[in-house]
């Protein structure tokens, strides 16, 4: 190769080296160029901070028991006959559950009234003899007594028979059988032989800090507390009722105080033993100033809001009262209409011109708001 042909091919590689340069740079100023316009205006999600009427709530987790439940014991001995339903059935009260062999108790009944109508005709055939002195007063007191005896082991007999017959004393649902037909029963017997739990209504109870008890008292005299339950997990509307106990006593261990709550369970979305989600509502506020959670952001002073004005977002420092599955009602910092960033881009900063629109970035992390629990 000739000194001219390698100089060309040096001066040839060095302008596409620089014109590659070049090129970098145009795009580089066009790509910082986007990103400077990107960030000196963002569009973001926006919405109205609104008044609108919100309940007072206080939440706790709680545990479903049953108002009222029986355990079904046998009250004679003898060999079960009959079983007239399945576990796990639903019962209403007065239907048969078990028939006990009723022939021995029928036995001794009629063996029963057969003694008590021969020691009462006895006497009877005593009584006018003793007034004509054919009998002394003391043989009558002593047939008199034995026929006495006899009718209450017939009555005694009676009641032994009526035991056979068990039938549920309570409407309810039955648990698992601990017996099976032709097992002999016996009054000693430690397990029942089912336990029906009632279930229409039903309680829920609970435990609130005791903090709390002065202003629950105070709505509780006004009138009916409203109770709402969801699952443990705060999902789900599984029923409503009513505050219908406070314990008398604040345990001392916890510092808490129980509550009770009565439920319809008309569906039977309440089962007992069950841990569900408890609201109680103590009044409606009217004029509760609201935004959505996904707005408030928490900073080192508390929490705040990004406020859209002229078109530029601006910091706004609020408290927080409670919160109310997704809105957070604000206690000071804003009055309502005010507009407000619902959706807050990690890059957004005070100062920044901002515009509506439904390309939302991801949102900041949201901490649990006080009052919330």
């Amino acid at each position: 190769m000739t000194a001219k042909r390698k100089t060309f091919w040096i001066i040839g590689g060095a302008s596409a080296v620089l014109l590659l340069l070049v090129v970098l740079r145009v795009v580089s100023n066009a790509r910082a160029s986007r990103r400077h316009d990107d960030v000196d205006n963002l569009t973001v999600a926006m919405t109205k901070v609104q008044v609108k009427s919100m309940p007072m709530t206080l939440s706790a987790v709680g545990q479903v028991l049953p108002l009222h439940t029986v355990q079904i014991r046998p009250q004679v001995s003898g060999m079960l006959k009959e079983v007239y339903f399945t576990e796990g059935q639903y019962v209403t009260q007065g239907q048969r559950l078990f028939l006990i062999d009723q022939a021995p108790f029928q036995a001794a009944l009629a063996s029963a009234k057969a003694a008590w109508e021969n020691a009462k005709a006895n006497a009877d055939r005593l009584a006018p003899l003793a007034k004509q002195d054919y009998a002394t007063q003391q043989e009558l007191d002593d047939a008199q007594a034995t026929a006495d005896q006899d009718q209450a082991a017939y009555q005694q007999a009676q009641i032994n028979l009526g035991y056979t017959d068990i039938r549920a004393p309570i409407s309810g649902r039955t648990g698992s059988l601990a017996v099976k037909s032709g097992n002999i029963l016996a009054v000693t017997d430690t397990n029942p032989l089912v336990v029906i739990n009632q279930m229409q209504p039903i309680q829920v109870q609970f435990n609130l800090a005791q903090q709390f008890l002065p202003q629950i008292r105070e709505y509780d005299a006004k009138h009916a507390l409203k109770v709402l339950i969801t699952r443990e997990d705060g999902s789900g509307n599984l029923d409503q009722g009513s505050l219908v106990f406070i314990d008398n006593a604040i345990n001392t261990s916890t510092g808490t105080v129980m509550f009770k709550a009565s439920l319809p369970n008309q569906h039977e979305q309440l089962w007992p033993g069950q841990y569900v989600g408890v609201t109680l509502q103590l009044a409606v506020q009217a004029d509760a100033v609201v935004v959505p959670q996904s707005a408030v952001l928490t900073g080192q002073d508390g929490n705040y809001v990004y406020l859209v004005e002229d078109g530029k977002a601006e910091q706004q420092d609020i408290k927080i009262d409670r919160q109310i599955d997704d809105l957070a009602v604000v206690s000071s910092g804003l009055k309502g209409g005010e507009t407000v960033i619902t959706r807050v881009p990690r890059n957004l900063r005070a100062g920044m011109t901002v515009t509506a629109g439904t390309d939302e970035a991801p949102p900041a992390p949201i901490v649990s708001l006080p009052g919330s629990q």
